[in-house]
């Protein structure tokens, strides 16, 4: 997984979104039109780990966020496939929904 911007897509039972993320030397931080992300990740071969938090920044009553909170924290397990990423997870606070995104490198 290359430092950089990457435009990020994902989706859980509630509904889809999608953003940017930017990654550089195991920290990635991003964010959306509501949430904001910060996190780390480590990268083994082609395998890539994470720990993201995602928090509301913007209170609007026609947002809802994918998970149907204003703050979670991730945990994410993927495979690096060139300038792209596919990562599956959970968010502890909302224990039996699926989480996925696809990462796209946008930039350096």
């Amino acid at each position: 997984m290359r430092d950089g911007l990457y435009r990020a897509d994902f989706r859980t039972q509630r509904g889809s979104g999608s953003g940017v993320v930017h990654v550089q030397d195991g920290k990635l931080w991003g964010g959306d039109a509501q949430m904001y992300y910060v996190g780390s990740y480590s990268v083994v071969g082609r395998r890539v780990t994470a720990q993201v938090t995602a928090s509301r920044h913007t209170q609007r009553a026609i947002d809802a966020s994918v998970f149907g909170l204003d703050k979670v924290t991730l945990t994410l397990d993927g495979t690096v496939h060139g300038d792209a990423v596919s990562w599956t997870g959970r968010a502890a606070e909302v224990p039996g929904a699926d989480f996925g995104a696809e990462l796209i490198r946008l930039s350096d």
